[in-house]
């Protein structure tokens, strides 16, 4: 069997914006091997995450993973069950959205449910911290909501993008300038 490979859809892509269907485990089956994938693309060396959604790799099913190489949780189907705590500016980035960083609100906890990979239920799991925030922003995916959305202020989203856009700029003329030095013999 072909072992599955993904990538990173692009930031423009119309599926950010569109909502996913649920992972149903009649008719879609073991999503092992979708796991794998996207744990691969999650963990790529060039620009690694701690979280992602299935959208971002143009799957519109209803699975997130996050975490670390030393513990990686999935999260197929989840819910978000309470919202707990005032909202909490944090600076995120996103995979999809390479080399952006916005100042993003959310709640610091949350409770979830989900199944597991071999579709056991887990009722009430409670997040809290940067693992509260990874899983809101991811499972905002879920649901077609990009965290451009959730920016308090469009000003800022148009600044971070401009600082982006000259860091990209920068990068290019520095490239560019190394490429016409010519290595010792």
């Amino acid at each position: 069997m072909e072992e599955l490979t993904l990538q990173l859809i692009p930031e423009n892509d119309p599926k950010l914006k569109e909502p996913c269907e649920p992972w149903d485990f009649k008719l879609d089956g073991d999503p092992t091997e979708l796991i794998k994938a996207m744990t691969k693309v999650m963990f790529n060396p060039n620009h690694p995450g701690i979280g992602l959604a299935a959208p971002q790799c143009g799957v519109m099913k209803n699975i997130l993973i996050m975490g670390t190489d030393e513990k990686l949780m999935a999260f197929i189907n989840p819910q978000v069950d309470e919202l707990k705590g005032e909202k909490e500016l944090f600076l995120e980035g996103c995979l999809s959205y390479p080399d952006l960083w916005l100042h993003v609100p959310r709640q610091p906890e949350c409770v979830v449910s989900y199944q597991q990979i071999d579709g056991e239920v887990i009722k009430e799991k409670h997040l809290e911290g940067i693992q509260a925030r990874v899983f809101l922003h991811e499972y905002d995916h879920l649901l077609g909501v990009t965290f451009e959305e959730r920016v308090q202020s469009k000003l800022s989203l148009e600044l971070a993008k401009k600082r982006r856009a000259k860091k990209k700029r920068q990068v290019a003329k520095m490239a560019k300038r190394l490429s016409k030095v010519s290595s010792p013999t």
